[in-house]
């Protein structure tokens, strides 16, 4: 799933989430989206992680739309991010340690399954995104809402650390 350019406001966002969100990939890719922005600006990003999440996983508030993240998620993020900075881009294709997870736009995510992530006829699936900070890719869970949109209902995985530049110790 590529995303062409980077929303900078909830209403170009949401305009994303519509068009890619019809798959699950699409969704998973959303939630990396608004995690990425999250990193960058979090008042815009926590609205867009609202967004990208399913109902289940969220709270009465008033993020978006009388909604908001449960305080424990949202402050396991913070605390993922406050050490690894450079986490969301992790996710993006080209990044690598060695590049200290420089990307550009467009963002590419490499999602994948296995025999037993589910199916999605089944209305949720496990993905597995590529992660350039990891030796293996990291699962993502979606499930589909009753208006057709693929949010991410798990993401636990993903908030795990990455691998750190390599220093060159050859003096």
């Amino acid at each position: 799933i590529t995303i062409k350019t980077q929303p900078s406001n909830v209403d170009e966002f949401v305009a994303l989430r519509d068009e890619l969100a019809v798959t699950p990939e699409g969704g998973a890719a959303i939630f990396l989206t608004a995690f990425k922005i999250f990193a960058e600006n979090p008042q815009l990003g926590e609205q867009c992680l609202v967004i990208s999440i399913d109902l289940g996983s969220l709270t009465q508030g008033n993020v978006y739309k009388g909604y908001q993240m449960i305080k424990g998620d949202l402050d396991r993020i913070k605390s993922q991010l406050a050490q690894n900075p450079k986490l969301p881009n992790s996710y993006i294709k080209g990044s690598t340690p060695d590049n200290d997870y420089s990307v550009a736009l467009p963002y590419t995510f490499e999602f994948s399954t296995n025999p037993a992530s589910g199916k999605q006829e089944d209305g949720y699936l496990k993905l597995f995104v590529e992660c350039s900070g990891a030796d293996s890719p990291r699962p993502l869970h979606v499930q589909i809402n009753n208006r057709g949109v693929w949010k991410v209902k798990n993401w636990s995985s993903v908030l795990v650390g990455i691998k750190k530049k390599k220093i060159d110790d050859d003096i």
